[in-house]
């Protein structure tokens, strides 16, 4: 009977430990499917970042929780709006301010270089509310003659400033420049009685736009 070659590594006894390769790697004394399993540490710098991991995370839960050293969601934001309406302000006192007198805003609403750029300005904030075409969805026809807040180019121009949030419409002087704002009265005024395809039906009182 043939002599088991001395090549053969040893299989370890049940519950014994077998040296690897190398110093620091022990196989265990069993297999899963065939493969022996070494017990290696976890990297020292593993270890450590995750200490400081559940370390941070305690530290931060007690301090924006118990003690107030630690900002939360709404002390930031106060913080970003503060600062904020800082820098609008030293761009105000920097440059001269935007007219929106009578005859300002008259001047707006017959620039068509104005109502071209507005184009942008109408897509990116009414149309889903207005149309492309400024027909009317779930927000009135803009290019008929009848009107719920009036049909001033200063009744528009507050509208686009403090909206109408009972019926939807979002306050938008929070988000478009004055110049928008401009941009967007000039285009209103360029659609109307264009008298686009699947217009919604009139709303409001009969209140023809006459160029004041």
């Amino acid at each position: 009977m043939s002599q088991p070659s001395s090549d053969t590594p040893k299989q370890p006894e049940s519950g014994s430990l077998l040296v690897g390769g190398a110093e620091d790697e022990v196989i265990r004394g069993h297999k899963y499917d065939g493969i022996r399993e070494y017990d290696n540490p976890m990297p020292g710098w593993w270890v450590w970042l995750f200490v400081a991991t559940v370390v941070f995370a305690v530290i931060y839960y007690v301090g924006i929780t118990f003690f107030d050293f630690v900002d939360t969601y709404e002390d930031d934001l106060a913080e970003a709006q503060l600062e904020l309406a800082e820098i609008r302000e030293a761009y105000a006192a920097s440059g001269p301010a935007f007219e929106t007198d009578s005859r300002a805003l008259m001047r707006y609403a017959s620039d068509a270089d104005m109502a071209a750029a507005g184009v942008e300005v109408y897509m990116a904030s009414c149309a889903s509310c207005h149309g492309n075409e400024a027909q009317g969805l779930i927000g009135p026809n803009l290019t008929d003659d009848y009107w719920i807040h009036g049909s001033s180019n200063e009744a528009i121009w507050e509208m686009l400033a403090v909206g109408v949030p009972a019926q939807g419409m979002p306050p938008w002087e929070a988000v478009l420049s004055p110049q928008e704002r401009a941009e967007l009265l000039a285009y209103i005024r360029s659609v109307d009685d264009t008298n686009p395809a699947g217009a919604k039906e009139p709303q409001g009182d009969l209140d023809p736009y006459e160029g004041g």
